[in-house]
């Protein structure tokens, strides 16, 4: 018999936020939402709280009650404080120690591709591949997912870690063939993060494409089954690629390329 859950979208009115709490909605769930700003809209028995995300005590009171934390806001290290890589970093730890305090069963944290932005992209990476970020974000994301092995083995939290790729309803360039996740594999995706029984796995956000840098094996062993693939597009987006050689190296694409003085060579 399905057991109503009481689910924390922190980032609840951004794009992934808004896919999440659609499927939400169709379930036995009660959602509250945090977030800096409010929805535009909301469906409903939805609760909404807005505020510094940076605030401590205010995270404490939008986790008490909850069983699931799903955190979309690392995706956006703007909604924290001006998105300053050192004020942001510093405050990671601040939900999941919200959420212990708080009694939370589960914490779902996403976070930006970014964090192996500077692996080749002959690479092929899988849930145990070490980070490797090519930028703030990434940097957030690899210390996000090192706090996460902490909360889970000397808390007990179960801990979900999601390497997201480019969620949108199609891929725009070469690039998203090999990084594209629709957004019903999305809503896929987030079903089993929810449902299904774990300790702290870490898998990729990512449709079934033939193009492939992440072998998203794990999420499938834990129950993932991505419907969607990018081949579809691939005819007239083969080619759709930068000139910049850096970008076109490694995984992380503009990203790495951002601000890049290294030597190509002597990243392996």
């Amino acid at each position: 018999m399905a057991v109503s859950k009481n689910i924390l979208i922190v980032g609840g009115s951004m794009y992934l936020g808004h896919l999440l709490r659609a499927v939400l909605a169709e379930g036995l769930y009660t959602v509250r939402i945090l977030d800096s700003v409010a929805p535009d809209a909301t469906y409903p028995g939805e609760e909404v709280m807005c505020g510094d995300l940076g605030d401590q005590s205010l995270l404490v009171s939008a986790c008490r009650g909850c069983d699931i934390v799903v955190d979309f806001t690392k995706l956006d290290v703007g909604r924290w404080n001006g998105g300053e890589l050192a004020t942001f970093s510093s405050g990671v730890a601040h939900l999941w120690e919200a959420a212990r305090i708080a009694g939370v069963k589960r914490v779902i944290a996403l976070s930006s591709d970014s964090i192996t932005g500077f692996y080749r992209r002959a690479s092929v990476l899988d849930h145990l591949t070490m980070p490797r970020p090519d930028g703030p974000s990434g940097v957030v994301g690899a210390l996000n997912e090192s706090i996460a092995s902490l909360y889970a083995n000397k808390f007990g939290l179960e801990a979900m870690c999601i390497r997201m790729g480019a969620c949108r309803p199609e891929p725009i360039d070469e690039r998203m063939l090999s990084t594209w996740i629709s957004p019903s594999d999305f809503q896929r995706l987030m079903r089993m993060a929810i449902e299904t029984e774990y300790h702290f796995e870490i898998v990729y956000g990512v449709s079934a494409n033939a193009d492939r840098w992440w072998d998203n094996s794990n999420a499938r062993r834990l129950g993932y089954r991505p419907q969607d693939r990018s081949d579809l597009f691939a005819p007239r987006l083969r080619g759709q690629r930068s000139a910049n050689q850096i970008e076109n190296t490694f995984q992380g694409g503009r990203s790495a390329a951002d601000s890049f003085k290294g030597d190509p060579r002597r990243i392996t």
